[in-house]
């Protein structure tokens, strides 16, 4: 079972990247991968401090938001690898790049500048980085997740993200 909710995520989180319909699925992966690195301390239930409680809610929100952002990064580079980058030839005239638009009457293309590129790039680099990438996806999980879990305790004094029995 997710951690968090979608209306947590909307009304406490505040969070506005990951859409309704998709925040079940991403959440329970959230929450599964938590449970992964806090050796399955929580499967039993958070504990009972408030404020412990919205702070690993808050990590399941943060990671559910970076899984989306993943996966967007994933589709957007399918969608290149299949339609963006490609040959276009007008004369003697031979370029090759992320096509921006096409024309069909009298046959203009229109390529991506390097600032194009190079801002849209530098935006989106961890994540493409971690597209497709296992070890780089949990890298960029953990930094992601670290900062809201640091001192997080269990009931009977344990921090969760300790590896000790």
């Amino acid at each position: 079972m997710a951690y968090a909710d979608y209306e947590f995520y909307g009304k406490n989180y505040f969070g506005n990247v990951v859409p309704e319909a998709d925040f079940p699925r991403l959440s329970e992966r959230a929450s599964d991968w938590l449970d992964t690195v806090t050796f399955d301390r929580l499967v039993d239930g958070l504990p009972s401090d408030e404020r412990t409680q919205k702070r690993i809610q808050k990590a399941v929100c943060a990671l559910s938001e970076t899984l989306y952002q993943i996966e967007q990064a994933e589709k957007q580079a399918m969608q290149i690898v299949a339609s963006g980058v490609s040959t276009g030839e007008s004369g003697a005239d031979n370029r090759t790049g992320v096509i921006t638009s096409r024309s069909a009457g009298t046959e203009s293309i229109s390529y991506a500048t390097p600032q194009q590129l190079g801002s849209a790039a530098k935006e989106w680099s961890a994540l493409y980085a971690a597209a497709g990438d296992v070890s780089k996806t949990n890298d960029l999980l953990l930094k992601t997740a670290l900062p809201l879990l640091m001192g997080v305790r269990t009931d009977d004094g344990i921090p969760i993200l300790y590896a000790g029995i």
